[in-house]
């Protein structure tokens, strides 16, 4: 049996004496106490790592509901301490990970753990950790290895009061996004107890920090990373398209043949996209520092835009998985989700987009609980007409017409009718490649006095200050963070009113394609837009024919 010598303030550990042998020696019955955290897709939830030594064989118990990753750390931690010279305690050490009630996984509870043993053996003075959060892995050496989710272990902390958090030096960046804390970046066990830190670790943590996120600035960034608009030549009634579904965040898909352009102008999208205010910036990346992915963010002028590749399973586009993660859907909020070669996706995978085009969020469920994640992108697709790519251009197209129904019919009705635009695009022909097509029209339109779209669509910049002026309008009328996509019935009753000839036009539409009521209201909301791209307080009659052309060119209206 083992107890601890006070004298003053200063403590040490003698071991193999009894308490009638030393009448100033006494057991100690005080439990130390380290906050941690613990990492879920949702965010992060404080907890509280609890360490008691007392005599009995020597032994590392831990209990509070543990899976295996949080068990596997005792021998990291009992070696980790002894490496860094400290005197590991010879009897039997508990550790309890509270609340029990909680489920823990995962690795980022080593440093808290070593943190309260030091504390319980008097290594770490009883007040150093009062009110500060610890999250870290432990190296066998000692060393302090980064984790995922330390920015919402910090904003978590900020939350709930918290004076401070102790991070790994790998992760000081991401956690400096969150203000008005102290933030402590441990590299080292041994930095922790002796107060020693590598001033050029932090120094490269802070230049690290100062280009990440916390730049203000909305304008494009002007290098070879993020071409222009005006890098495509034709094509100008898709880029009119393109510019009305991100004016109303609608989603939208390009249907052409290979070359036509549908890639090119789906990836421009970001460039036209307004930045995103420190709110937004905030809650995106404590998702992406949840995935571990906080490195792929890059800058923040610039909105989401994820393109996976269609061999992507229903846990990694959803979210979900053993332990809980976002997918990329959620990677995707606030931004663009790119589907290219939509007829190649697995049908089971792109049915699962249903609900999350609909409510903008997720939900997960598991046996653990349920898991809601954010979900609001703009859905980007673009798919060819037929296997070949040439449909229905019957000189290049040798797809028979069950050809043709099968390769359309990969993807559902209800998908297809959850997506606001639709445009077929065509092959470019060699004026429109030269651009003299695009001079002839401008002219023509000058001198006859109609609306210009070519020039209104001529680059990314008069684009995006469009889409900025539209985005406006949309916050003003509809609220923070609203837009013509997301209205529901009662606004769209009284924002989307239309005089009795656009009426009776609607009417015919709907009569004659068949629409369905969600089709009707998605074709009020882009004519919305378009009429707010104009300027314009009514929706007029030319903004529901140009809102029609976008909506009725899929397979079910052409057959």
């Amino acid at each position: 049996m083992y107890y601890i010598a006070k004298s003053d303030n200063s403590m040490k550990v003698e071991f193999g004496k009894n308490m009638s042998e030393n009448k100033n020696m006494e057991e100690v019955h005080m439990v130390s106490k380290v906050g941690c955290a613990m990492v879920t897709a949702m965010g992060a939830t404080l907890l509280e790592v609890e360490a008691d030594v007392s005599g009995g064989l020597p032994d590392i118990e831990m209990t509070g509901n543990l899976a295996g990753s949080v068990k596997d750390g005792r021998e990291r931690i009992r070696v980790a301490i002894k490496k860094c010279g400290y005197p590991f305690p010879q009897g039997r050490v508990t550790i309890n990970i509270a609340p029990a009630a909680l489920r823990k996984e995962g690795t980022s509870f080593d440093l808290a753990v070593a943190c309260a043993i030091l504390e319980e053996i008097g290594i770490i003075p009883e007040d150093k950790l009062r009110g500060k959060i610890v999250i870290g892995e432990l190296g066998l050496d000692g060393a302090v290895i980064g984790v995922r989710g330390v920015l919402s272990v910090v904003v978590a902390a900020k939350k709930n009061g918290c004076s401070g958090c102790i991070v790994p030096m790998d992760n000081y960046s991401e956690a400096l996004m969150v203000s008005g804390l102290e933030i402590i970046p441990v590299g080292h066990l041994t930095e922790l107890v002796e107060e020693k830190s590598s001033k050029d670790k932090v120094y490269d943590a802070l230049n690290e920090y100062s280009d990440i996120s916390h730049s203000k600035d909305n304008a494009i960034i002007s290098d070879n990373k993020h071409p222009d608009y005006s890098d495509i030549y034709g094509q100008e009634y898709a880029k009119k398209a393109v510019l009305t579904a991100v004016a109303g965040r609608h989603n939208i898909l390009l249907m052409g043949p290979p070359g036509a352009g549908k890639t090119m102008l789906v990836s421009r999208i970001p460039t036209i996209m307004p930045g995103m205010s420190e709110t937004e910036q905030l809650e995106l990346a404590c998702l992406y520092s949840v995935a571990g992915k906080l490195g792929d963010i890059g800058s923040m002028n610039l909105r989401p835009f994820r393109a996976p590749h269609h061999s992507i399973t229903s846990a990694a586009l959803i979210g979900g998985g053993r332990f809980v993660e976002p997918g990329e859907v959620s990677l995707a909020s606030k931004g663009v989700l790119f589907l290219d070669e939509l007829t190649r996706f697995d049908t089971k995978v792109i049915e699962q987009l249903r609900e999350p085009l609909e409510t903008g969020k997720i939900m997960i469920s598991r046996m653990t609980g349920s898991y809601e994640l954010p979900a609001d992108f703009m859905l980007a697709s673009a798919m060819n007409p037929c296997a070949c790519g040439f449909y229905p251009d019957r000189s290049r197209c040798r797809c028979t017409s069950w050809d043709v129904n099968r390769h359309y019919g990969r993807i559902s009705r209800p998908i297809i009718d959850r997506i606001d635009i639709s445009i077929a695009l065509q092959r470019v022909s060699f004026d429109e490649l030269t651009g003299k097509a695009a001079a002839e029209c401008m002219n023509n339109n000058t001198s006859s006095g109609g609306r210009n779209d070519s020039a209104l669509c001529s680059d990314s910049t008069k684009m995006r200050r469009i889409v900025e002026r539209v985005w406006q309008v949309q916050r003003d009328r509809l609220g923070e963070g609203r837009y013509n996509s997301r209205m529901t019935n009662d606004e769209i009753k009284r924002f989307c009113k239309l005089d009795a000839a656009s009426e009776e036009l609607v009417k015919e539409a709907y009569e004659v394609y068949g629409l369905s009521a969600r089709a009707y209201y998605k074709i009020l909301k882009v004519a919305r837009t378009l009429a707010d791209i104009d300027g314009e307080k009514d929706i007029m009659q030319c903004h529901i024919l140009e809102a029609l052309s976008y909506r009725v060119k899929d397979r079910g209206d052409e057959e």
